[in-house]
């Protein structure tokens, strides 16, 4: 993945939030990392960020979140058509490991799950497909 490239991490907890966004620059110094509390205020950053042409190339979303959860975040980014999926990664992301057994929605193509937490080594896989 190209270092100048952009992550948009969606989850309501702050704490882990600081911990991706050092990870990823860890990884890779000049990538641009933004984030959102919920899915409604991720939707709201995507349709700007569609209008600049400065879509994230991946979206590494919580699954359980108050407001708009991570499923209903990716089935609405699906309806919406806001990201081309050949260029865009979507990661969803959970402290239960029983949600790696659920079927994702047919719409949202590039839909992987990684159990929380995140590690570096994790990271700068998900990074190297895209």
């Amino acid at each position: 993945m190209d270092p100048n490239k952009k992550v948009l991490l969606v989850d309501d907890d702050s704490v882990y939030i600081f911990i991706l966004t050092r990870l990823l620059r860890k990884h890779s110094p000049l990538m641009e990392v933004v984030s959102a509390k919920e899915g409604t205020e991720a939707l709201a950053m995507l349709k700007k960020d569609a209008e600049m042409g400065a879509l994230p190339q991946v979206i590494i979303t919580d699954i359980e979140m108050p407001g708009m959860n991570g499923l209903d975040f990716i089935k609405e980014l699906a309806k919406l058509g806001l990201v081309d999926y050949r260029h865009t990664k979507v990661i969803l992301n959970s402290g239960k490991a029983s949600y790696s057994n659920l079927n994702w929605p047919a719409e949202v193509p590039s839909v992987a799950f990684f159990p929380k937490p995140l590690t570096l080594e994790t990271l700068a896989g998900i990074l190297g497909y895209v």
